[in-house]
């Protein structure tokens, strides 16, 4: 068996999470993967700095070129994974060239139906493909097909994302932390009141990692920011003490599969995350994290984290355990087993 995993692009969160890092542990149960990347992504993103970095949409014609460049060599038993759709086009005709003739796995991770042409996009890739891989419960109904159709979350790789011994400081010395995109910023900002009042009380610092500055409603916060880079990612994310993912109760956003929080808990941090998509799933509040619902909520949860680290000793201590059993490759990469069994052989 060979798996072919279309990803979106090279620095693409989901492509990293689900399509680069599942394929390097299906190969230690020795299944053949391959991963074909455009260049440049399916967004037009391309290695040049800012400023050039502003006219990545010129880029994207290139990156159906590319795509094109990538559906040959391809055998009949191989089993073919669109990791999100192939082009970020209102069509799927490289889809439905590729599953004529292949066995074929949909896999997503966001609420991509959301959207003008985002419904009639999904509902034609469902009906394509053999099988369909949902991150979450909530992307799964959106399928309307729940007889082909298997919940996997995303997953880290806990042999890299280690538990990290809990820092014993209180007040300035706590580091209050947030990593993302750049265009999910605003996330951030729907808890900026509770944040900002939780900062103000104790001293504690906030650290944001991102692939862009800050806009000027965080700035206000005094945030030290990192550029980010995969080659220090655990890293940068370790000197976070308290991990923040706020999310505004939109549809878009309840398709959500909790990556960053999951990231935090697995370095032993706890998460502090809106109820919202699947963070409602990873954290247990109370237990490995808090899940609070209001600016008092998060001003509370937070305050109470940065004064007391034996609290975050042992938050931490069980987001790690919860995500070693549940959100880790080793956890899940028996459900893609399974899946690609089924599919090879109905």
């Amino acid at each position: 068996m060979r798996v072919v995993f279309f990803v979106q692009g090279e620095k693409v969160p989901a492509a990293r999470a689900r399509g680069f890092s599942v394929a390097r542990e299906l190969e230690r149960h020795n299944i053949r993967c391959e991963l074909r990347v455009p260049y440049p992504s399916v967004y037009g993103d391309t290695r040049l700095p800012s400023p050039w970095k502003r006219l990545r949409p010129l880029y994207v014609p290139g990156s159906v070129v590319s795509r094109l460049g990538q559906l040959g060599d391809l055998h009949d038993d191989d089993i073919l994974v669109f990791q999100r759709p192939m082009l970020e086009l209102p069509t799927v005709f490289l889809e439905r060239r590729l599953a004529r003739g292949h066995k074929t796995v949909f896999d997503f991770d966001d609420a991509i139906f959301e959207g003008r042409f985002g419904g009639g996009k999904l509902r034609a890739l469902v009906s394509l493909v053999d099988h369909v891989i949902a991150g979450n419960a909530y992307l799964a109904r959106a399928t309307g097909a729940p007889d082909k159709t298997t919940v996997i979350p995303t997953a880290v790789d806990t042999t890299r994302y280690q538990c990290l011994a809990p820092r014993p400081v209180r007040g300035r010395d706590v580091v209050v932390g947030w990593t993302g995109i750049c265009t999910n910023y605003p996330h951030l900002v729907t808890a900026l009141p509770g944040i900002a009042r939780a900062l103000e009380r104790t001293g504690a610092r906030l650290l944001l990692i991102s692939d862009a500055p800050p806009p000027r409603e965080l700035m206000a916060l005094s945030p030290e920011y990192r550029p980010w880079r995969a080659e220090t990612e655990t890293e940068d994310l370790g000197a976070i003490d308290i991990g923040l993912m706020p999310l505004p109760d939109e549809p878009y956003e309840r398709g959500k599969c909790a990556w960053k929080l999951i990231q935090y808990m697995a370095l032993g941090r706890p998460g502090v995350a809106s109820p919202v998509g699947a963070s409602a799933e990873v954290v247990t509040d109370g237990v490995d994290g808090f899940l609070p619902t209001d600016a008092r909520s998060w001003e509370d949860a937070l305050v109470n984290l940065i004064d007391d680290p034996d609290l975050r000793g042992s938050m931490g201590l069980r987001a790690h355990a919860r995500v070693d059993g549940a959100y880790s490759l080793k956890a899940v990469v028996p459900r893609y087993l399974k899946v690609f069994q089924q599919v090879a052989h109905p």
